[in-house]
């Protein structure tokens, strides 16, 4: 199992957004969750609601074997995302908004030889035989949740978040040549539509996060 994060690519989006902010009395903050590591700046409107643009990644890895089948599956978080903090109690509050960007698994499933069951179908497999399988999420996915921190102060702060990203993601399956010949595309494309509505049921994706601010 593989794990690593990686902000780069939105590093200067932030950066340019922190200089502007920074001056308006505003917030920096950093953190670590499902969505991966994330910085952002936040920016108190009013004494109950506050706005934050934020930028998150994440690169996940696993690999087992199950069944004669090796599997090596791996998720892509890429995001800017932007959220309206609504406070109720103190540091309480309640959080609305979006995240834009890329977020996929891909997988890759090799036959190790002997066989595998397609639509329900038993197909011989040799060893490199491989069928690939993506599940992407829209580019725009609605979030809502609870947390607690971002309130309007000074001086060093923590925070934490817990709610939901919402979207329908798309699947694809993907065989290589050696094992499109095997394979019935009745069956292939059975098996998509039930790989499909399996992953209907993951359209709420949890997000889970925790870290500390510095507000100026």
């Amino acid at each position: 199992m593989h794990l690593a994060v990686s902000i780069k690519p939105i590093a200067a989006a932030i950066s340019l957004a922190f200089l502007h902010l920074a001056a308006q009395s505003a917030e920096i903050y950093g953190g670590v969750g499902t969505t991966g590591g994330e910085i952002g700046v936040a920016q108190a409107l009013s004494e109950s609601i506050g706005a934050r643009f934020e930028g998150n990644a994440l690169s996940y890895r696993t690999q087992f074997t199950t069944n004669g089948i090796d599997y090596d599956v791996r998720l892509k978080s890429q995001n800017l995302a932007l959220y309206l903090d609504g406070f109720i109690v103190g540091g309480l509050r309640v959080t609305g908004g979006a995240l834009v960007g890329d977020r996929k698994f891909h997988g890759t499933a090799k036959g190790l030889g002997g066989t595998v069951k397609i639509n329900g179908v038993s197909y011989p497999v040799s060893p490199g035989d491989a069928l690939d399988f993506d599940a992407v999420f829209p580019r725009v996915t609605p979030y809502l949740g609870l947390g607690y921190g971002h309130r309007a102060g000074t001086g060093l702060q923590i925070y934490g978040d817990i709610g939901v990203a919402y979207g329908r993601p798309k699947v694809t399956l993907s065989p290589t040549a050696s094992l499109a010949t095997k394979v019935s595309s009745a069956d292939l494309l059975a098996e998509q539509h039930s790989a499909q509505d399996k992953a209907d049921s993951y359209r709420a994706y949890p997000v889970l996060k925790i870290g500390v601010a510095y507000q100026f």
